[in-house]
């Protein structure tokens, strides 16, 4: 297994994308009721449409300033997060697989499941991916209209969201989770706070700050010794409709508006980590899977400060750690509620041990590999059994969820 001794630091593994060097200027207040974009921070645009190659991963490396580059330095994975990946199903291929694929959703899971497609291209490279961001909604709307195979979520589907896509697409849904990530509080790495509140959050953020009396707007009102608590705080954020910011929204300021005060949006959850890196007054909502070293996560409280959790791998993965979010491939069943079976093997694949080394590769934990869907835990013994040769382990109990049959 890939990942099992060693691997990239958790931060060069997380690095979205490198870091254009950028000039540490404060920014400037925005005019009251406005949301600018910042000029400051480079701006870097959501992934257009990729159809995927069978070729490795380029894995980029940890930009510092213009004429220093640092490489990645090896670090002993997590063994409780290295012995979860072990636990899921070997992947056992199929004769041959032909035919395309086109997954559209969640800006964050683009380069993930890039990874991963190609990943299974290195076994069946007659199958083609197209692989597009734009959102979560968007990519539910198109999943009814027939024109993308899976919609990749980075949240629960609500129960409205599962009715009304079974009311249009008079079908069953089905929803597959394939990792755990997590939306995170992100400060400069100078930055000396380490942990905030719920109520906090809610302060800095929600222009009605329904949970604290008044708004916060420097850092001497989180901690009074803080060498920066005169600075006001600079906020950074991405689009709303995106899986984290809901994520975040849904925590800390649920049905409230974002203040404009100091308030700053950016086209990727990337853009925000970036931001962070080069201004010691900001905060930003962004992914875990994205962080850099010129920045840090702080730990959450969801109980008015009576525990803090950090953003870890394991707390992610069980879901301690309160703004934990699944990531989900979503599909629509046909007529006789079959998942067409090119569709039913990449998501096998992607929840086999192979599959998950990928994915945790990508910077995510691991799904759970004792809830599998059924049609999953199937489908690989159906492969196992095809393949004379294979020596599988033993497979995991199905979880009784959606289980689609297979079409022949």
């Amino acid at each position: 297994m890939n990942s099992v001794l060693y691997a990239l630091t958790l931060t060069g593994a997380l690095l979205g994308a490198t870091t254009s060097p950028v000039t540490q200027t404060a920014p400037v207040a925005p005019a009251a009721k406005t949301i600018p974009a910042t000029p400051l921070v480079p701006a870097q645009s959501v992934a257009p449409a990729v159809t995927v190659a069978p070729a490795a991963n380029a894995i980029p490396s940890k930009t510092q300033g213009p004429d220093q580059v640092i490489p990645p330095e090896p670090v002993i994975i997590d063994e409780e997060i290295a012995k979860i990946i072990y636990d899921f199903p070997d992947y056992v291929p199929v004769p041959s697989l032909k035919g395309s694929i086109t997954i559209q959703g969640s800006d964050t899971m683009a380069s993930t499941l890039t990874g991963l497609a190609e990943a299974f291209n290195r076994l069946y490279p007659d199958v083609k991916f197209n692989i597009r961001g734009g959102g979560s909604g968007q990519a539910l709307e198109d999943l009814v209209a027939g024109t993308c195979d899976f919609a990749s979520v980075s949240r629960d589907l609500t129960d409205a969201e599962v009715a009304q896509i079974k009311k249009d697409s008079g079908v069953d849904v089905v929803e597959i989770k394939i990792a755990s990530g997590g939306a995170c509080v992100i400060v400069n790495a100078d930055n000396p706070i380490t942990k905030i509140t719920r109520e906090q959050l809610n302060g800095i953020f929600a222009i009605t700050h329904s949970m604290t009396k008044d708004p916060i707007f420097a850092w001497k009102e989180l901690d009074p010794t803080s060498p920066i608590g005169q600075e006001w705080i600079a906020l950074y954020v991405t689009d709303e409709n995106s899986s984290t910011m809901k994520t975040f929204t849904d925590f800390a300021m649920p049905n409230e508006r974002f203040t404009t005060s100091y308030f700053y949006r950016e086209p990727s959850p990337s853009s925000v980590v970036n931001a962070c890196c080069a201004y010691k007054t900001a905060i930003g909502i962004g992914s875990f899977k994205h962080m850099q070293p010129r920045a840090k996560t702080l730990a959450v409280s969801a109980d008015n400060g009576k525990t803090f959790v950090a953003p870890t791998e394991m707390n992610i993965y069980t879901g301690e750690y309160p703004m934990s979010r699944p990531l989900e491939l979503v599909a629509v069943l046909d007529k006789q509620g079959n998942l067409p079976p090119l569709l039913v093997d990449f998501a096998r694949f992607a929840l086999s041990e192979t599959g998950q080394d990928e994915i945790h590769d990508e910077g995510y934990s691991p799904a759970d590999p004792k809830k599998l869907p059924t049609f999953i835990v199937k489908a690989h013994a159906a492969a196992a059994a095809a393949a004379p040769h294979a020596v599988p382990k033993s497979l995991p109990s199905a979880e009784p969820n959606a289980t689609p049959t297979v079409a022949p």
